[in-house]
């Protein structure tokens, strides 16, 4: 019963442009469930349907036409429109959905589509039309699998997991991409000059829409565990590195001059960067499968070292400037600073690059820690940055994509690009994305300090803490890491500066603790710390007499514990093992009431964090190097601490007056909240919109001692009554 090609091309040709809305019309005023095409064929839907799939496949493989893209992305754009006509009408639901022969099709038409787009991965000049087709083509044949399969990812990968050809599918998917980019890329190149080929500016913006939507399918294929797993197996694309050559193409995207007063083509081109981070940090974190070995074990591990590269710029860039300062609210860029860091994480923590980062990334880090101390808790220890990174993910309307870039082939002229809605529901708040920038340099630090004997070389030992002492020598100014309006200590007040900025920095990261930043990471950034600082005042003791020297001599020795965690050893740490007595893990036990009473917590959890550290400080240099001192001691818990030298503590509220006034008003309406960690949460987020940051357990600790006090109060007044 299937329709034959002599009727089925017309067919495609004259509906295609025919939207849901107007194919549903159709079939209301036509009880026969038949509508008509160019105005004089009659054609049966529920027969296109069935056929439309097998038909499209045999001209995958045919080679004998020349508009073959083209005319396969009027039957892919058609096909999709019928798959939303499936709520509509249950014809069309049964034959489309229900089938599962015809549904095990269409997985091979989009995988056969996804071989003819991406199995050649040689360089090849296209027409600027053409390579708009293909790339329109990848991203609609993606998205179709939305319109089959589910709007949900996980129902996706659930079905291509179970396909005998998942693995051909991965391959050829992240090949089309590549070519897409590459593309891309000569576009780019070609308006940035006066190449005779020179394309329009049109054509480039809506050619990156489409790489950024076909990336971001397969990223958000990614994030589902199981695939990203899956991709991380393949010989392919992970032994081989075609992988990293995708993201290399990617990295390397730049904006010419041509395009910088294109906010929404620059957008793109860093949303893209952004993902194909993000992308990468979920491969490399796959728990099946080490991804950098398994480029070791195949001999490819030189791919990796350009990607480092770029992650490395990326970070000096991230850790000098203000956060995509070209971007707006309406275009936002992406986490690729953000991502970046994540990146360098995982890098940091493989013996591989661990030299690269210590050589190349520890002169940045002292520039940090030479900052002033204002300026360096601004950066690193506070919630509320002066600005962040934003993120969206594209809406993809396949049917506004596939009829624009077809009726280029039908008008001499270009009509406007559409703009396709940016989804802003996955951004992150602002002090949200501050802590995670800030627990990311602690966890770098942490690695790059780590010495593990079984998988490191012995010249390798202590070489972060010596390289970093070492950048603490230079001037700041000259370094790669260009910081614009700061100001740095001079060297004369270098040490007391530093272990100021350190002592602040250890504060907050107690702070993280509960939001994210790992204990054993801290515990290791503690051991750095330790032995940091008299290798500070030894470096510095000819310029700066006042610092007091240390009284037991420095062993930076490593030696490898016998056992687990919380073993003592002498020295350093290595990657499982802290030193001297140093217990850090936070001393939450709800029975010890003075650790747990927010109210007289001498952690400053104010937006303005950085500031009222320099307020409470009493000017004198070594006042602040003894508090330092004692914080690298210290138990890491934020209990409250008295001031030695003011002799009282300083009592903080956590919270502004507004927010209690809400918080009263939210547990008349839920009074059972603090049993509820929903609640809390929930509540905790929208505090931290209207003042004062609140963490979910702070906010705990306020309910259980509020809670506390009335049970004290009411007490009271029963014994009186009672008297």
């Amino acid at each position: 019963m299937l329709l034959q090609a002599k009727h089925l091309i017309p067919a495609v040709n004259g509906l295609h442009w025919r939207d849901s809305l107007e194919i549903h019309k159709l079939l209301q005023d036509n009880k026969d469930f038949c509508i008509y095409y160019n105005n004089v064929e009659k054609i049966s839907v529920e027969k296109l349907a069935v056929a439309l799939p097998v038909h499209l496949l045999a001209v995958i493989k045919a080679h004998d036409r020349d508009d073959k893209f083209e005319y396969l992305l009027s039957g892919i754009r058609l096909l999709h429109t019928l798959c939303e006509l499936t709520s509509r009408h249950s014809k069309l639901d049964q034959v489309l959905l229900d089938d599962c022969v015809l549904s095990a099709m269409m997985v091979d038409l989009v995988i056969n589509a996804m071989v003819a787009l991406g199995g050649n991965r040689k360089e090849s000049w296209k027409s600027d039309n053409e390579s708009l087709v293909e790339a329109t083509m990848v991203a609609s044949t993606l998205h179709l699998l939305h319109g089959f399969i589910s709007p949900e990812f996980v129902d996706i990968v659930q079905v291509l997991l179970a396909h005998s050809k998942v693995d051909l599918f991965i391959e050829t998917a992240f090949g089309a991409v590549h070519n897409v980019v590459r593309s891309l890329e000569a576009k780019l190149l070609y308006r940035g000059s006066d190449h005779p080929k020179k394309c329009p500016l049109k054509s480039a913006k809506f050619h990156c829409q489409q790489a950024e939507a076909a990336l971001q399918f397969l990223h958000s294929l990614c994030q589902e565990k199981l695939f990203s797993e899956r991709v991380a197996k393949n010989k392919e694309l992970c032994g081989k590195g075609g992988l990293l050559m995708l993201a290399k193409s990617i990295l390397s995207l730049s904006v010419s001059p041509g395009f910088v007063k294109e906010a929404t083509t620059v957008a793109s081109m860093y949303r893209i960067k952004a993902k194909v981070l993000s992308l990468l940090h979920h491969i490399f974190e796959a728990d099946s499968v080490s991804f950098l070995d398994e480029l070791e074990r195949a001999g490819n591990l030189h791919l990796a070292q350009p990607i480092a590269s770029e992650v490395l710029s990326l970070l000096k860039l991230g850790l000098s400037d203000s956060p995509n300062d070209i971007a707006s609210h309406d275009y936002p860029m992406g986490f690729v600073q953000l991502n970046a860091m994540r990146l360098a994480e995982v890098f940091s923590d493989d013996s591989n690059f661990q030299r690269f980062f210590t050589d190349h990334f520890s002169t940045i880090l002292s520039a940090l820690f030479c900052l002033s101390h204002e300026e360096f808790v601004s950066m690193l220890c506070s919630s509320a940055l002066s600005s962040r990174e934003d993120d969206a993910t594209l809406d993809y309307d396949l049917f506004k994509s596939a009829g624009w870039v077809l009726s280029v082939f039908s008008s001499s002229s270009l009509f406007d690009v559409p703009q396709f809605k940016l989804n802003f529901q996955n951004n992150l708040t602002m002090s949200s994305y501050a802590n995670q920038r800030t627990s990311l340099v602690i966890k770098i630090m942490a690695n790059l300090h780590c010495f593990a004997p079984e998988v490191c070389i012995e010249e390798d030992r202590n070489r972060f803490i010596k390289a970093f002492v070492s950048g603490l020598r230079k001037d700041p100014v000259s370094m790669t890491i260009q910081l614009p309006n700061s100001s740095y200590t001079p060297v004369a007040q270098r040490a007391t500066s530093v272990c100021r900025n350190i002592c602040s920095l250890l504060r907050h990261a107690d702070f993280l603790i509960t939001n994210g930043l790992d204990v054993k990471d801290l515990m290791m950034f503690r051991v750095f710390c330790k032995q940091l600082q008299p290798l500070i005042r030894s470096e510095f003791e000819g310029s700066q007499a006042t610092v007091k020297q240390r009284k037991e001599p420095l062993n930076l020795n490593i030696e490898r514990a016998s056992e687990e965690p919380n073993v003592r050893v002498e020295g350093a740490a290595t990657k499982y093992n802290v030193n001297e007595n140093m217990e850090i893990v936070p001393r939450l036990k709800e029975s010890d009431a003075d650790a747990c009473n927010l109210e007289t917590s001498s952690l400053d959890t104010r937006s303005n964090r950085g500031k009222s550290l320099v307020e409470d400080g009493d000017g004198d240099g070594d006042g602040d190097v003894e508090l330092a001192h004692e914080l690298f001691k210290g138990s890491g818990s934020g209990e409250v601490k008295e001031d030695e030298k003011q002799g009282k503590k300083r009592k903080r509220s956590i919270m502004s007056d507004d927010q209690v006034e809400m918080m009263e008003k939210a547990i008349v309406d839920e009074p059972d909240m603090r049993r509820s960690a929903a609640w809390i949460k929930k509540c905790a987020e929208k505090l931290n919109q209207n003042g004062p940051r609140v963490t979910a357990m702070q906010l705990k600790n306020w309910l259980n001692n509020r809670r506390a006090k009335i049970a004290r109060a009411m007490s009271g007044k029963t014994s009186k009554g009672k008297k």
